[in-house]
Parts: C-alpha cells; structure tokens; sequence
C-alpha cells in the first residue's frame, strides 16, 4: 500500500501567496452559483440581492452594521483570547 506523507515546503511561492485569496473567492462564486442554479434560482440576481442590496441604500448601511457589530466584537475577543 503507498503511504502518503506530507512533507513542509522551505518558501511558499510569493505568486501563490498573492493569489490563493483570489482564488479562493472565485471558487466560492463559482460554487454558489452552481447551488443556485440547482435551487432554480438566478445566480446573478440572487449575488445582486446577496452582495448589492445592503450597501444601496443609507438605511441599509445602518442595519448592516447593527447585525456586523456583535460578530465584530466576537471576532476581536476570540482573537485577544487566543492570543494570551
């Protein structure tokens, strides 16, 4: 049986470093269209509705950072905790 064994790079490629973020959204693009598309439902309606609606409007913008602010703290104590 071959045994797989991982073995640490020395240096990661700084190109691979720049662009695995990039790559990585695509592929969740990518990937949530699909799901829409098999929800029956138009993946670019549903991205403006997902990614555009909540910055349109002033209104918006002050329930989006009502519902961000408490995962923001969370964040910052999780980050402080684990920290220590």
């Amino acid at each position: 049986m071959m045994r797989l064994e991982l073995v640490k790079r020395p240096q990661r490629s700084m190109l691979f470093s720049a662009l695995s973020p990039f790559i990585a959204f695509a592929l969740t693009i990518i990937a949530g269209a699909i799901l829409f598309a098999l929800l029956g439902v138009n993946p670019l309606k549903a991205f403006q509705i997902y990614f555009l609606e909540p910055v349109s409007q002033v209104w918006q913008l002050h329930e989006l950072a009502i519902k961000a602010a408490p995962l923001i703290l969370i964040g910052v104590g999780l980050s402080v905790c684990y920290r220590a």
